[in-house]
């Protein structure tokens, strides 16, 4: 069965007290999701979760920690692909959300949205990444959202 990889990122900002993640609605789709995309030839899963985040929302943001990852099969033109997707909590640093007319790129979000981070597994179409955002929530409030988004790795996400 033929693998892919994917990566992406919950991008939380500050906003009065309430933490906000960044949020998509995919070219011709209805639901919501997490900003992601294919690991090019020679990028890590970091590196393409960094870009990624800034095709699809605009945003320029800080990598904090690791996520984890969700892992499916899906069916395209006849063939079963397994698929790996890593996400990473990421802290917005700066960039209008939705701001992502690129050159040269192919348009793959049609809206953009800033979300409470309360409300965002809620809102996310899919199962795997409605768990994402939930972990991420409970990182934040378990570490102290003000540390983690200041820079400090929560403990046991690694170096």
């Amino acid at each position: 069965m033929p693998r892919e990889a994917s990566a992406g990122g919950v991008v939380i900002r500050e906003q009065g007290s309430e933490l906000e993640v960044a949020v998509i609605r995919p070219h011709g789709r209805s639901l919501w999701a997490l900003p992601k995309g294919h690991v090019d030839p020679g990028e890590t899963p970091e590196q393409t979760a960094v870009r990624e985040v800034w095709e699809e929302t605009g945003l320029k943001a800080t990598l904090v920690a690791p996520l984890g990852e969700i892992r499916y099969v899906y069916q395209f033109r006849g063939q079963r692909i397994f698929k790996r997707v890593h996400f990473y909590l990421f802290r917005y640093q700066s960039g209008v959300l939705g701001d992502i007319q690129h050159a040269g790129h192919r348009v793959e979000v049609d809206e953009t949205r800033w979300v409470p981070l309360t409300r965002a597994a809620a809102l996310l179409g899919y199962k795997g990444e409605k768990a994402i955002a939930a972990r991420a929530a409970r990182m934040l409030l378990r570490a102290g959202a003000s540390l983690v988004l200041s820079g400090t790795r929560p403990e046991g996400t690694g170096d």
